[in-house]
């Protein structure tokens, strides 16, 4: 089994993309220690090699986002799962090959102030226009201050989307598959990483032919 420790990687950075290359292309089994976004990594990358039948187990970090997710999961903060030895899991994606485990978030960019500021999320109040359909149903004509997509673990091939179009008003929930945005520029975060630059377009779809599977340590 190969170790992938980023127990010391802040939750909101990417994991160094060449580590994880080379322990993808001679792993038969994967350890990963740190934050949603370290995991997520390694499985882009064994997606993008074809490689999801290497079994994958999680040592999670502190970091809220963490301790959410491996509570869905069952797993503690050793990396064991309660009550069995493996879990088959699908594959949430991206159009631009990644992966989505806990929480994408989409909200107003500000294209006047310089990177990496910029991309640390908009101004409280911030709106921006959005056309947002989840499957076939538009749940999103116009302005907006946020959206949150999270895979819902319960459900087969799910996302949860919570539109917010009004600031300090909870958001209108939908289920589906997928999930296709246009809109003004914007910032797309990824189980807490801000994408590289805004972006107009993008969709989080879970794919029924990929899956993984999550060990015990």
């Amino acid at each position: 089994m190969i170790e992938l420790d980023f127990t010391d990687l802040a939750p909101d950075t990417a994991p160094d993309q060449d580590e994880v290359k080379r322990a993808v292309a001679e792993a038969d089994r994967l350890s990963v220690a740190g934050p949603v976004c370290a995991l997520g990594a390694v499985l882009a990358a064994l997606r993008r090699r074809d490689r999801l039948d290497v079994a994958v187990s999680w040592i999670p970090s502190g970091d809220p986002l963490a301790s959410g997710l491996s509570r869905t999961w069952g797993v503690d903060a050793g990396g064991r799962l309660s009550g069995e030895s493996s879990r088959t899991l699908r594959l949430v994606c991206d159009d631009r090959g990644g992966v989505l485990l806990a929480r994408g978030r989409i909200t107003a960019a500000q294209p006047t102030q310089p990177a990496p500021t910029a991309l640390r999320g908009g101004r409280a109040g911030s709106r921006f226009g959005a056309q947002i359909y989840h499957d076939d149903q538009r749940i999103a004509d116009g302005e907006i201050m946020r959206v949150d997509v999270r895979p819902d673990w319960s459900g087969v091939d799910t996302l949860r989307v919570n539109v917010h179009k009004q600031l300090w008003r909870r958001g209108e929930i939908t289920h589906g598959r997928a999930v296709q945005v246009a809109c003004d520029a914007a910032l797309i975060e990824i189980d807490g990483v801000p994408f590289a630059r805004p972006m107009t377009k993008w969709t989080w779809y879970a794919d029924s032919r990929l899956r993984w599977t999550l060990i015990s340590i």
